[in-house]
């Protein structure tokens, strides 16, 4: 599949959150790695209305130097926001990862474990239900947590907790949540980073209902 259509793939996922209340105003962005350069991505550009995204609103991002790539000439006034950082650290954590969803689900935003700049990480233990074998994890009875991070107002902040837990911890589930801000989910394309997306939420809407 062309670059092109991939993108016009993600861009419609994104009319499909925003449709769904995850990606409201301008909040969010969706990624995927470059066809011919695993060191590159493709993000959505900063404060754009997720109901309008086409193909045309992403800009290709070095992973390593989180520059926008070196001579790409795309739309004037399009640029990377400050929450690029995110997707580059799972990228960074997981190189084998090719797709990254950072959304602002109403039941993510609710969870608050404690976590702060003195804790910054914490586990989140998941309810042990069916839906987790979406994750690849085929436990009869799960016992799986996901990583909370605190929402530092610097993004970069976030990033380099996430990154550094990514890499040491290994968490099972292909998720993680932002206190008071969003999850992001990857996979190793937008098939399976969707499906993760849509199985995170059932599992925070199911735990948002049981409290």
């Amino acid at each position: 599949m062309s670059q092109k259509k991939i993108l016009t793939r993600l861009a419609e996922s994104g009319v499909l959150y925003h449709s769904k209340g995850w990606m409201p105003g301008t909040a969010g962005n969706l990624s995927i790695k470059d066809e011919k350069d695993p060191n590159v991505f493709w993000v959505s550009g900063s404060g754009l209305d997720k109901n309008k995204l086409t193909r045309k609103d992403f800009l290709p991002v070095e992973i390593q130097s989180g520059k926008v790539l070196e001579g790409w000439k795309g739309r004037e006034g399009l640029k990377p926001s400050a929450e690029t950082s995110i997707h580059r650290a799972v990228y960074k954590a997981f190189p084998e990862m090719g797709c990254s969803l950072h959304v602002h689900t109403p039941e993510s935003n609710l969870i608050e474990i404690g976590v702060s700049k003195e804790n910054p990480i914490e586990e989140l233990p998941l309810l042990p239900l069916e839906i987790i074998k979406a994750f690849g994890i085929w436990d009869e009875d799960p016992n799986v947590s996901v990583p909370v991070l605190y929402n530092y107002p610097n993004v970069q902040d976030i990033s380099d907790h996430l990154e550094k837990h990514l890499i040491e911890a290994k968490p099972r589930v292909p998720f993680c949540i932002i206190e008071k801000h969003g999850i992001t989910v990857w996979g190793k394309d937008l098939v399976q980073a969707n499906r993760h997306l849509e199985a995170a939420d059932f599992l925070l809407k199911v735990r948002a209902m049981s409290k």
